[in-house]
């Protein structure tokens, strides 16, 4: 296991000095290969609840998003980790900036450290054999049914002249699991990130390990703007989908 104990610069601080944390904290995470990786610590920033169900690396129980939460949430996305604070209901006053390794997180009230930082408790639950699962575990790709289409094929279901009910009814079962078969595809799951943003990130991979510091920042802002771009479009087209869904619900009242 390996903890990355951070702490972000002020939002005073200039936005290159912020940036530079998060690159060089990226190349950390990536180049680390352990299993179980943890990253605590003082990112000044506030993660609101989810607002999109695309959003899973975000739970539910956030109070209120700022900038530096927007740029905290771009780089969990970007590594494909989960932000902890937000899997937990808490008090206001107990909450932290959830993977399937943490059971609890909390800070210790009434503990005295110096500073207006607090301590931080965690509780972990490691099994062996849940590393081993998920290293060699293959993925198959989910099916769905096309309905429109199985509908289709089933209505050409023609009545036979036999007069035995049981072959008849047999008949009639393996035509509708040809008709499901045929109507099978394979379900596409929509990526955190687009393509587009994925190759700006792999750029500024090569700028940075090229030691071209300008080019290195003029990619991570492009990168930045991309995720912001992407994840508004995300949650614009989330919320035309459930307005849509409530005014079909609502014409579907009416109706009865």
């Amino acid at each position: 296991m390996t903890i990355f104990v951070d702490y972000a610069p002020k939002s005073s601080h200039k936005e290159e000095e912020v940036e530079a944390l998060y690159m060089d904290l990226e190349k950390f995470y990536g180049e680390d290969h352990v299993f179980y990786k943890v990253i605590i610590g003082d990112f000044n920033a506030k993660i609101g609840p989810r607002r999109t169900p695309e959003e899973l690396h975000i739970g539910t129980h956030g109070l209120q998003w700022n900038d530096q939460g927007e740029r905290l949430s771009e780089f969990i996305m970007t590594t494909k980790t989960i932000h902890w604070n937000s899997q937990f209901r808490k008090l206001s006053s107990l909450r932290w900036s959830k993977s399937f390794c943490l059971t609890d997180v909390a800070v210790v009230p009434k503990f005295y450290t110096g500073s207006d930082h607090r301590l931080l408790r965690e509780r972990f639950f490691f099994t062996r054999k849940a590393e081993k699962t998920a290293m060699f575990r293959e993925r198959n790709p989910r099916t769905i049914i096309n309905w429109d289409l199985f509908g289709t094929l089933a209505g050409f279901w023609e009545d036979s002249a036999m007069d035995n009910i049981d072959k008849e009814y047999d008949r009639l079962v393996e035509h509708l699991h040809d008709c499901a078969k045929k109507a099978e595809n394979f379900k596409t799951i929509k990526r955190r990130l687009s393509l587009e943003i994925l190759e700006l990130i792999r750029q500024r991979g090569a700028a940075r390990a090229a030691g071209n510091q300008e080019l290195t920042f003029e990619l991570a802002k492009l990168c930045r703007e991309a995720i912001k771009e992407d994840l508004k479009e995300r949650r614009a087209e989330f919320k035309k989908s459930k307005a849509s869904l409530e005014l079909n619900h609502t014409g579907v009242s009416e109706k009865n």
